[in-house]
């Protein structure tokens, strides 16, 4: 019986039956008809169509929100290299060179540029921090020409001894009748990293090692009764 009901659905699905039944309804029930299979094909063509749609969207927002952060993490990369590169630099200035007899060497320069005898006054000053130690000597300066005053601060600047920058600079022309006479300050700085120091420290003293635990003590015997 179920074969047979099978059969006639089956009979009744051919396209000439569907067709001789369509014009065999009324204008009433044709227009029904078409609105059924209207939504049957909505439901099993256009919907799915919409879904992927949507989803096809959202995974393409994704892709754009992905690539703007992988732009973002690239940028604080780049940013992170050049403030590396900076350290990196700064360390390297930082390290070797210090000097810490700056006033002597200061002497050493201004003689060899012949403004010794110029020099009126000079104070050192330490200034410590968290990373670096800075040492300065600031150098008073009396009448000296223009010329000079050039050669100095390029001699201080290219000391090939330590490396010496040149910290700040005051000049004031000599009243009177010759006014290409100068008075100058001039500070001049010496850079020392402090982790640099830790390691000065430690290398001065090679013998110093640390002392061995104490040996323990063996526990007793015991003995039988």
């Amino acid at each position: 019986m179920a074969f047979k009901l099978a059969n006639i659905s089956l009979d009744r699905l051919k396209p000439a039956n569907l067709y001789s039944a369509y014009f065999g309804m009324t204008p009433r029930e044709q227009t029904i008809a078409i609105g059924a299979v209207a939504f049957v094909i909505v439901l099993i063509i256009v919907l799915p169509i919409m879904a992927a749609s949507g989803r096809i969207s959202r995974l393409e927002d994704d892709v754009a929100d992905g690539k703007r952060q992988q732009r973002s993490v690239l940028r604080e990369i780049e940013v992170y290299t050049q403030k590396q590169a900076q350290l990196t630099a700064l360390q390297k200035a930082l390290t070797g060179g210090y000097d810490p007899t700056i006033k002597t060497t200061v002497e050493s320069i201004a003689d060899s540029s012949g403004i010794k005898d110029r020099i009126d006054s000079q104070a050192d000053k330490k200034t410590p921090s968290d990373f670096y130690e800075e040492l300065s000597d600031e150098v008073g300066l009396r009448k000296v020409t223009l010329q000079q005053l050039v050669d100095f601060l390029y001699a201080i600047e290219n000391s090939p001894a330590s490396k010496l920058k040149l910290k700040q600079l005051s000049v004031k022309p000599v009243s009177g009748i010759d006014k290409q006479e100068l008075n100058a300050t001039v500070t001049v700085a010496t850079y020392k990293l402090l982790e640099e120091e830790g390691k000065e420290e430690k290398a001065a003293q090679p013998g110093v090692k640390k002392k061995p635990p104490p040996p323990r003590k063996a526990a007793p015997a015991k003995t039988e009764e």
